[in-house]
């Protein structure tokens, strides 16, 4: 058996169990759970404030962004701003509105993590986060050997 199989066992288990924690909200408030993606990404990144951002970090294809930050504007949680620098950038943010919901959707991202991660230690769960960090830094350096980008 390849030594991958547990870790690709474990990103399809946790996208299930991830998607899964939000399915109550997005009935609730008419959201797919790209469009909830988008608002986290948008609320735990501050500094990532454009759709190409969000393609670029979370692996997404540019149409389908572009397509759920339209829906989300169009529901009055997003704004969409030319940025001061390149007024051909948008920059995304929040309307007032957009508050209480991501508020309520960050809530469930935290417990859905401290649900995965319950059975590590403190220390564990720090090594974990120290090895991911290791090899990503591998796999950028790989990748830019190779003249890719992220």
């Amino acid at each position: 058996m390849s030594h991958l199989i547990p870790v690709l066992a474990f990103v399809q288990h946790y996208k299930k169990f991830y998607t899964s924690q939000f399915e109550s909200a997005a009935v609730r408030h008419g959201l797919n759970q790209l469009e909830i993606d988008i608002l986290l990404f948008l609320h735990n990144n501050p500094d990532c404030r454009t759709a190409s951002d969000i393609c670029r970090y979370r692996g997404l294809a540019k149409s389908n962004v572009s397509k759920a930050v339209e829906h989300l504007r169009t529901m009055g949680l997003l704004t969409v701003s030319p940025a001061a620098d390149n007024r051909r950038q948008r920059m995304l943010g929040f309307t007032d509105a957009a508050a209480p919901l991501v508020q309520e959707l960050h809530a469930i991202q935290q417990a859905a993590t401290a649900a995965v991660t319950a059975d590590l230690t403190s220390a564990e769960a720090q090594a974990m986060q120290d090895y991911m960090a290791r090899m990503d830094a591998t796999l950028c350096r790989r990748l830019a050997e190779k003249g890719e980008t992220l």
